[in-house]
């Protein structure tokens, strides 16, 4: 099973391209979409869930075509989108019954057992009766995975599902995605690198609608090997490292400013060498510099 994305390109009013020939090929297993706000990501998750026209392109899951097989596609598709609402009244229950009931499971016996396994596979059982109003951040994203998995997809669409959430439901999330990623496709679209490095076999950068790269992660990471170089500075120091220098990033460790440079070789004195992460390569391939 696979997603295979050729050259779709999107543009908005005013003349902002979303997407710009974006080609992709997601196998099945954890896909990770990593790209800063604005990078084009929502669009593309939103295109894949046939909740948009591309202004050209094709997208194929396995033979089916995406962008002409609409009600075919939504069959075998679950999407959480980042904001997704919910009928304040409602618990959580009753709501996956009626949108089971919308996916299709018209059977109440098949509909049921259905709501029932999945309340007990995100953990939220002895929250059924629970209106969704008074769900933590972690429970209506487990909640929005339980939606979502509804129907049994071989495709499954989360866009930023772990902003906002504390560590204990991150990892709980972690945990939930990883298990799913076992048997279908799951595009996780994020600007977390964390997310991806923890999560994900394959993955793709973007940025300004544009791939900055698409394949391992490692593969990623051994494109930056002996190119990275660290050092600590002052504070009032930054900017002029940064006009000297390829500052890729430049976080506070003990309260300085510690500085990671691109650079063939040891740019001066003072630098050392660090093996690169997947937080070097995202910030090297924003950029340009990989």
């Amino acid at each position: 099973m696979e997603l295979r994305i050729e050259g779709l390109t999107k543009s908005y009013k005013g003349g902002v391209r979303a997407l710009d020939n974006v080609s992709l090929t997601i196998p099945r297993g954890l896909y990770g979409l990593l790209g800063p706000n604005g990078a084009g990501k929502s669009t593309l998750m939103r295109t894949i869930a046939t909740l948009q026209e591309p202004d050209s392109g094709a997208i194929h899951l396995d033979d089916l075509d995406v962008l002409r097989a609409k009600d075919e596609v939504r069959k075998t598709l679950g999407y959480l989108p980042q904001d997704f609402g919910v009928y304040p009244r409602v618990n959580a229950e009753e709501m996956l019954d009626q949108i089971a009931l919308l996916k299709g499971i018209t059977n109440s016996k098949q509909r049921k057992e259905a709501v029932h396994e999945l309340l007990h596979r995100v953990n939220l059982w002895d929250h059924r009766r629970k209106r969704l109003t008074g769900f933590s951040g972690g429970m209506r994203q487990r909640f929005g995975i339980a939606q979502a998995l509804l129907g049994s997809p071989k495709l499954l669409i989360v866009d930023e599902p772990t902003a906002g959430l504390d560590p204990g439901e991150r990892n709980r999330f972690y945990n939930l995605l990883a298990e799913i990623g076992d048997n279908v496709i799951v595009i996780l679209s994020t600007h977390i690198v964390q997310d991806v490095m923890e999560l994900c076999s394959n993955m793709a950068i973007i940025h300004l609608g544009k791939v900055l790269f698409a394949g391992a992660p490692d593969r990623a990471v051994q494109t930056l090997e002996g190119k990275v170089w660290r050092k600590s500075i002052e504070r009032d120091q930054v900017k002029e490292y940064s006009d000297r220098m390829h500052v890729i990033s430049n976080k506070l460790v003990a309260g300085r400013p510690q500085i990671h440079v691109f650079a063939e070789a040891q740019p001066e004195e003072g630098f050392a060498p660090v093996a690169p992460d997947l937080e070097d390569v995202f910030f090297a391939s924003l950029a340009g510099l990989n």
